[in-house]
This record gives structure tokens, C-alpha cells and sequence, in this order.
């Protein structure tokens, strides 16, 4: 009776043990009320947006002109290294030598180092003949091989372009959106609209080629774009890109003739390739009434999954599933992811950084 007894408390100690191992490993990394977290290159700092509101800025009134959106940034492990934001602005990257942050807001845009020093200071222009001013991109975006920063736009109602401060790179009769994201390598641009579902299109900027790579899901949620979070689909040797189809991730090449499919559950959103292009994490979200507005949607029940790249694997989660919404996800290195999670509460008054380790 007794071994049974001790038996039955071995089996149970064991998985009790296996289940705390198979749990996701968590890690708050700041206490900023701050989202967008944005490694290095190297993977030794983390920059991010701290958010909020402030009426005593802008209209002073609930607009976006009040929006708090201060830059910092942190080393690897939480450690502060910035107490005094870098710039009163938003972040898509870093540059590729990882010594400057590309910032933008409100059309003006620059490259700005940890110490706030700031370089290639520039506003993107209003389109010849455009009397309000407001009919043209916010997001700028940083190119290795044209070594500046670029966007995307709509000149008239048939015509888009690709743009730097001082030339148009490319230009297309497709509505290719307003969001211009680079590959590693400088040769590719992949555009996209801030808004789910948009089109994927790629140029590749040595021929001048265009490619439509489809209807795709960036975030779930509609108003995901708002506060101005990142999402990056390219692979770090710029040989494929990530993307969600509905729920069928999708692994292709910039011109769209090759690609692998993958169904996975849930409402998903945010495809990120790791560093060494061995996997992809993503996050799923459920939405509910939102607090403030019951006849808006919240994406929070947000759970991250890791999934290989090889043929037929399964996601694994990489985190544990959270009332709040992730916003913006990214690999810290091969091992760890950083993101965000933001509470349901009105005027971003709740957001925080954190990391994970990936599960084996």
C-alpha cells in the first residue's frame, strides 16, 4: 500500500515538475508605461514609445495631437539607459550599424543616437496642389542601400510612389499603401496599408519589378496602426518574407513564385522571423467589448506561439495568455522574444514591455 503511495507521489512530483518546465518563461522587462519594443542589430538594447496622454499638449483635447510618444531605451536585461526621452516621436528600426533610431511623427522624421544627437533631420513633402497638407504618409522607414530613410504614398488616384528626400525610387499604378518596409539587404520594398486585411506588394528596386504577394492579415485589430507599433516580415538574409492569409501563415519570396503554407488557429497576427530564419513567432488574440466603447472591439486574450520553419510543425506557445493586446513583436535573439502588452484602458494608460524565452 505504502509503494503504491510513493509511487503515485513520484508520478505526480513529476509532472508537476514536467508541467512548471513546459511553462512559458515570462519576464517583465520595464515598468514604462511604454509599448513597440524594438531590438538592436546586436540584440543588446531594446528602444520602445512611451505612450499616454497629455492634455496639456497638442489640441489639449482627446485627439492624437495628445498622445504621448517618447523614445528610451533600455539594455537587454530591463537596465534603463536613457531617463530623458531620446525624441518626442515614434520608431520603426534602427539603422543596420545599430547607432541610430529612424523617428518620425507628424511628417517630420530623423535619425536620432541613444545620446539624442540627431541626423538627417527632414519633413515628408505635401503632394503639388494638396491645399490641407494631410494627404500624405507619417511612417518612414530606414534603407540600407539607398542609406536613407524612404516612404510610400499616393501622388493622385492612380498613381503611387516610392520615395527618399531626394528622388522617387519606384512608382506603380497599384494601390500599394503607405507603409514602406525595406529588406535587410536594401534590393526589396514591401508595402502594405495600415490597415488589416491590405495587400502585400514587393519591389524589387534592381529590375523595377513589382510583385502583389496577396490580401494579408497584419494585426487583427483595425485600429492596430493608431498609435503607429512595428511589424517586419523579412527574413534577416532578405530571401523570404512572413505573412498571414486568413489563418494560413505563409512563407515566400519577394517575387511570390515560391511559398510554403501553413494553417494554424485562432485570429492571428504579427509574423516574425527569428534571426536565423529557423522560426516564426506570432501571437493569436480574442476580441471582446471594448471597456470604454462596448461597440468596439479589444484584441486582447492574447496568447504568442513559436512555430519551425520546417514542413509540417506545430506552434508551441511562448507565452501565457494575456487579458491585453500585443501591439508590436519582435526577437530579441534565437532564444528570446520582446513585446509589448497593452490593457484595455482608455488613453493607453497601461502598457508594458516584456520577454520570453522561446520554447524547445
Amino acid at each position: 500500500m505504502w509503494r503504491i503511495f510513493w509511487v503515485l507521489v513520484w508520478v505526480l512530483s513529476a509532472w508537476i515538475l514536467s508541467a512548471a518546465a513546459q511553462r512559458p518563461s515570462e519576464v517583465l522587462l520595464s515598468t514604462d508605461n511604454a509599448y513597440n519594443p524594438i531590438p538592436s542589430p546586436d540584440g543588446k538594447f531594446i528602444a520602445y514609445v512611451r505612450t499616454g496622454w497629455d492634455q496639456r499638449r497638442g489640441s489639449g483635447g482627446f485627439g492624437r495631437s495628445n498622445l504621448v510618444s517618447e523614445v528610451a531605451v533600455i539594455s537587454a536585461d530591463g537596465a534603463l539607459l536613457t531617463r530623458s526621452a531620446i525624441a518626442d516621436t515614434f520608431i520603426s528600426g534602427w539603422t543596420p550599424d545599430g547607432t541610430r533610431l529612424v523617428c518620425y511623427r507628424d511628417w517630420k522624421y530623423f535619425l536620432a543616437s541613444i545620446d539624442g544627437t540627431r541626423a538627417a533631420e527632414g519633413q515628408i513633402p505635401p503632394v503639388a496642389g494638396d491645399q490641407t497638407a494631410f494627404n500624405r504618409p507619417e511612417w518612414v522607414a530606414f534603407s540600407s542601400s539607398l542609406a536613407t530613410v524612404v516612404w510610400s504614398r499616393m501622388v493622385d488616384a492612380s498613381h503611387w510612389t516610392i520615395e527618399t528626400p531626394d528622388r522617387t525610387v519606384a512608382s506603380t499604378q497599384s494601390s500599394i499603401g503607405q507603409r514602406a518596409v525595406p529588406s535587410p539587404d536594401g534590393r526589396y520594398i514591401a508595402v502594405f496599408g495600415d490597415f488589416s486585411p491590405t495587400e502585400l506588394w514587393v519591389d524589387d528596386t534592381r529590375t523595377g519589378k513589382w510583385s502583389d504577394l496577396g490580401k494579408v492579415i497584419i494585426h487583427p485589430s483595425r485600429d492596430w496602426n493608431y498609435i503607429q507599433p512595428s511589424w517586419n516580415p523579412w527574413f534577416a538574409d532578405s530571401s523570404r518574407l512572413a505573412f498571414f492569409v486568413g489563418s494560413t501563415l505563409v512563407i515566400g519570396t519577394p517575387d511570390g513564385q515560391h511559398k510554403t503554407e501553413t494553417i494554424v488557429e485562432g485570429q492571428t497576427g504579427l509574423p516574425v522571423p527569428s534571426p536565423d530564419g529557423q522560426s516564426i513567432a506570432y501571437l493569436t488574440s480574442e476580441p471582446r467589448p471594448m471597456k470604454g466603447n462596448p461597440t468596439a472591439q479589444f484584441w486582447g486574450g492574447t496568447t504568442i506561439w513559436i512555430i519551425s520553419t520546417k514542413r509540417g510543425s506545430k506552434p508551441r506557445a511562448a507565452s501565457q495568455k494575456s487579458d491585453d493586446a500585443t501591439y508590436d513583436l519582435n526577437w530579441l535573439n534565437n532564444d528570446t522574444i520582446v513585446f509589448d502588452r497593452v490593457a484595455d484602458e482608455v488613453f493607453y494608460r497601461r502598457a508594458r514591455i516584456w520577454k520570453a524565452d522561446v520554447p524547445r
